[in-house]
């Protein structure tokens, strides 16, 4: 299934709950944010904490570089709430962007293209994700993921 622009978000919320034991992310730039514009993307963070409050395993991917060379400061903002609510929150090594827009539940759908988890993506931008439901492929994507967050680093 295709996702363009605003289909996004609801298929993005409808995924990680039905999320029963891991759920794994990865974006450029997380804006948690309680503008009114920002609702929805604050319902799909608060499904997620809500999800890791459960006992989930949650693991995060997120751009992030000491010198913030092409790091959005939202993201450092992002990164603190997130840790509060126990997620585990990664970022690559050597300064390395993390550009992929990925999410994956329980090793068994995903949603990757390009959204970023931010107002303007989710409500501005010509955007476009795919739900992934193939078993190959999630298994693929997933076992990059893993392999990736396993060389990262906390922030």
């Amino acid at each position: 299934m295709i996702l363009l622009n605003q289909d996004f978000l609801p298929q993005a919320i409808a995924l990680i709950s039905m999320a029963t034991r891991r759920i794994d992310l990865s974006t450029f730039k997380a804006e948690i944010t309680s503008k009114p514009r920002g609702r929805r993307l604050r319902l799909f963070f608060d499904t997620l904490f809500a999800k890791r409050a459960a006992g989930l395993e949650v693991n995060f991917l997120l751009n992030w570089n000491e010198a913030r060379r092409a790091a959005p400061l939202c993201n450092l903002a992002t990164i603190l709430d997130l840790k509060r609510h126990k997620i585990n929150v990664r970022i690559l090594p050597n300064n390395r962007c993390c550009h992929a827009k990925i999410i994956i539940v329980d090793k068994d759908k995903a949603i990757i293209g390009s959204h970023n988890l931010s107002i303007t993506s989710c409500h501005n931008n010509f955007e476009a994700s795919y739900i992934i439901r193939d078993r190959v492929s999630v298994d693929r994507l997933s076992s990059a993921f893993e392999h990736t967050l396993n060389d990262s680093q906390k922030p």
